[in-house]
Order: structure tokens, then sequence, then C-alpha cells
């Protein structure tokens, strides 16, 4: 019997320019791209500008832009929904969420 595992959603995704130090003038900077636990690190480059460019092109062949995550969408998206659906039928206009619940608890 086979099972199959559901796709799941990484948690977070981080795309980054990392020098080679942060206490002497003479650095040097890598391209460093991580999605979920798999991470992508590029080689050293002597300029900032260099490196950047690295990180961009590691993000276009990963597709990062369209990499959908559990952190962009909330830990608790349905809370927000409940929270919004609140506030739009109290009838407020001023952008103040507070006392919501404490008028149905």
């Amino acid at each position: 019997m086979a099972t199959s595992s559901p796709v799941q959603k990484p948690i977070y995704k981080r795309s980054q320019v990392l020098p080679s130090n942060y206490h002497l003038p003479e650095k040097q900077y890598a391209a460093f791209v991580s999605i979920g636990s798999e991470y992508h690190v590029s080689e050293w480059f002597e300029s900032k500008e260099e490196a950047e460019l690295e990180r961009r092109c590691i993000e276009k062949q990963l597709s990062y832009e369209l990499i959908e995550t559990v952190e962009g969408e909330g830990f608790y998206p349905e809370r927000a929904r409940i929270i919004e659906e609140k506030y739009q039928a109290s009838g407020r206009t001023n952008g103040l969420y507070t006392g919501l619940n404490s008028l149905d608890v």
C-alpha cells in the first residue's frame, strides 16, 4: 500500500548578501538564499554588487518569488479573517481592532 504525503509549504524563505566578516574593512561577499531548510550559497565575490547579481540569478533559478510560505500567509490566517469580519460588522472606520472580541465573549 503506497501512501502519498501532501506537499507542504516551507515555513520561511530568505534572500540576502552576506559579508565574509563584519569587523574588518576588507571583506568579500556571498549570495545566500534559503527556502525552508534548503540553502543555496554562492562563491565569494570581491564586491557587493557582484554578489547581489548572483543572488538575483539564484532567485530566478529557484523561482523564489513564486514560492509560497506559511510565514507569508500568517500562522493563523483564519484568525485574521474572523477579526476582519468582526471589524466590518461593527461599522468601525477608525482602524482600531481593540475590543472586538469583548462584544461577544
